[in-house]
């Protein structure tokens, strides 16, 4: 299994994007999409099980987010064909074009997933939406969000507070500092505003790949009004609760999720 760290411009914005190869051939192809609260390096511990399934795996960041730049755009419809370019780009490479992906996501990036699959569907295996939120406003109303923002972004141990209340287990340090860190860069807030301001639920839904929806039994996150929106955006989707997970799985309940995706590859794939 290698790694590359790469960073792709659009419109004048660098996005952020990491390549993980498996040793053997390439049987199939995922995306892990970054919510704004975490980065590519929170899905390390999924990496070794999708490489033993042959899967090469492209994890990015959200323009805006993680280390992409703190600018450009937050409409679910630029940030789609952003990272679409992300993936041509990786297929390019490998010469290998028009190849399917499966496209998975955390949170608010949900929504983002579901523009892709609306955008390219012959180009979609499935989908795979973890804790999905599909909007900031399903969680923040845009107008509280700058008093939110400012209340638990900037005071580390108030961050470090709200990320294990919303995990539902205390999180090592470094790797609650490798969340914030983005957060608080010059323009980190600008970008989440906007995302709160136009972060709507897209009306296509899941479309009709095979899709899967999970998430934690613990997440505080996950109310009736967003269970309503999975419903009602993943009619037919596959869904799993993680008995005992909060919001982050990736980081807390691992192994579970692995079983999960590596069930769901060998049963699309």
């Amino acid at each position: 299994m290698t790694e590359e760290s790469q960073f792709l411009s659009f419109m004048g914005t660098r996005v952020h994007f990491r390549v993980c190869m498996p040793d053997g051939p390439v049987t199939n192809r995922m995306l892990l999409l970054s919510s704004p609260m975490i980065n590519t390096f929170h899905w390390r511990k999924i990496l070794p099980e999708l490489a033993d399934l042959g899967c090469l795996t492209v994890m990015a960041d959200l323009p805006g987010f993680g280390k992409s730049d703190c600018s450009g755009p937050q409409k679910n419809s630029l940030r789609a064909n952003i990272l679409w370019g992300i993936l041509d780009a990786v297929d390019q490479q490998l010469e290998a074009p028009m190849s399917m992906w499966h496209l998975a996501a955390h949170g608010p990036a949900c929504s983002t997933v579901l523009e892709m699959a609306a955008l390219y569907p012959d180009s979609v295996k499935s989908q795979v939406h973890i804790c999905p939120t599909f909007s900031l406003e399903s969680v923040l109303a845009p107008e509280k969000a700058a008093k939110w923002f400012d209340a638990n972004i900037p005071d580390n141990r108030r961050f470090h507070k709200m990320i294990e209340y919303y995990s539902g287990y205390p999180m090592d340090d470094y790797i609650v500092d490798r969340m914030r860190q983005p957060l608080v860069r010059p323009g980190a807030k600008e970008c989440f505003l906007k995302m709160a301001r136009s972060a709507i639920p897209p009306e296509c839904g899941m479309g009709f790949c095979p899709t899967m929806a999970l998430w934690g039994g613990m997440d505080k996150i996950i109310d009736d009004k967003n269970l309503k929106l999975i419903h009602d955006l993943l009619p037919d989707a596959e869904t799993h609760i993680l008995k005992n997970a909060g919001h982050f799985p990736m980081e807390t309940h691992s192994r579970a999720l692995r079983d999960y995706l590596r069930g769901w590859i060998r049963y699309t794939g």
